[in-house]
């Protein structure tokens, strides 16, 4: 066909040897199609690189166009590269995607998604922290059976489909790379309390520095909530204290976080990382554009989203799935200067 003519229902049928009709079966999950007949429909759609009208599905009251990311997080950088990771996979899947966001402490994210679901109808939803582990929001998806996928839960994995990041294979990674260094005297800044990756990258922390003899009761701990305020007021509380009781390295649960102590270190005329040297996690764009830029460990979230949403829109299993993403320790001058 010529270049610039968009394939058709006929076109695709013709390649699979079916009818047109067929074709609108297959691509709308409508029973009745062979699974033999409907790989054929599925390869000629491929090969010709075919892409549903969405507009007449939506007119016809096609209800399995819509993926719905639920958030309550207040992170807008991880919230953004969420949206980029779903929002590219619905485009190649020819779904649209709604986001719906609730405050923190909004006490009825679960009605307010029920009615939603029950008026609009949704292909499926990707709950994300905080939300990952709302159990009245998980009971209501489950009874009105809305396919759901959970990004970086901490309880009840098996639950629902999930994706997950080896955050612990990071921690483990980083915590050896600075008992190299010969560091001994260790700071530590946990993310929000409650939150999944906050609670794992601290209790994988813990257990590394145990696994090298560290106790963790030398550690001087102290709880942010992933912000670069809360990681500079952090800071400032560890270190006053005795100068002698001061960490040689504080690692923080997030690059904000982290750059919120290289910056009070800096006012204080404390040197990163010859006096004190300073860990991050998720090299985010600031790990880099700070001075010293910062050691980290690298994940993605775009990529994690990506996967949410493929994951969600795969109907080709009925079991729960989880699928887990691999970090990478970035070393910067932050801790090798």
């Amino acid at each position: 066909m010529p270049f610039d003519t968009k394939p058709t229902l006929h076109d695709v049928g013709a390649l699979a040897g079916v009818a047109a009709r067929t074709v609108s079966r297959v691509i709308n999950r409508e029973p009745g199609v062979s699974d033999r007949t409907a790989l054929r429909v599925r390869r000629a759609i491929e090969e010709l690189n075919f892409r549903p009208n969405l507009a007449a599905r939506a007119l016809r009251g096609d209800r399995s166009l819509l993926v719905a990311i639920i958030n309550c997080n207040p992170w807008p950088r991880y919230v953004a590269d969420v949206v980029r990771g779903v929002s590219m996979a619905c485009r190649q899947a020819g779904t649209y995607l709604t986001f719906e966001e609730f405050s923190p402490d909004d006490q009825h994210i679960a009605a307010s998604m029920a009615n939603f679901i029950d008026n609009v109808g949704i292909a499926g939803t990707i709950l994300i922290p905080l939300l990952a582990d709302d159990e009245e929001l998980l009971d209501m998806l489950e009874r009105r059976g809305v396919r759901t996928v959970r990004m970086s839960p901490a309880r009840d994995i098996g639950r629902t489909n999930a994706v997950i990041s080896r955050d612990e294979d990071g921690i483990s990674a980083l915590v050896d790379h600075l008992v190299a260094l010969n560091h001994r005297k260790f700071g530590y800044i946990a993310g929000a309390q409650g939150h999944a990756s906050s609670e794992i990258r601290a209790d994988s922390f813990r257990k590394r520095l145990h696994h090298h003899g560290i106790d963790w009761s030398s550690v001087l701990f102290a709880h942010g909530d992933f912000s670069y305020i809360s990681g500079a007021e952090a800071t400032r509380h560890m270190l006053a204290r005795d100068r002698k009781q001061w960490p040689t390295v504080i690692c923080a649960a997030n690059d904000e976080m982290a750059a919120g102590v290289i910056s009070v270190l800096g006012t204080m005329g404390i040197r990163v990382p010859q006096d004190i040297a300073v860990t991050g996690f998720d090299d985010n764009d600031i790990a880099r554009l700070i001075w010293p830029p910062l050691t980290t460990v690298r994940q993605s979230v775009v990529d994690q989203a990506y996967s949410a949403t493929q994951l969600l829109l795969d109907r080709t299993s009925d079991e729960p799935r989880c699928i887990e993403h691999g970090v990478e320790l970035i070393i910067r001058q932050s801790t090798s200067g």
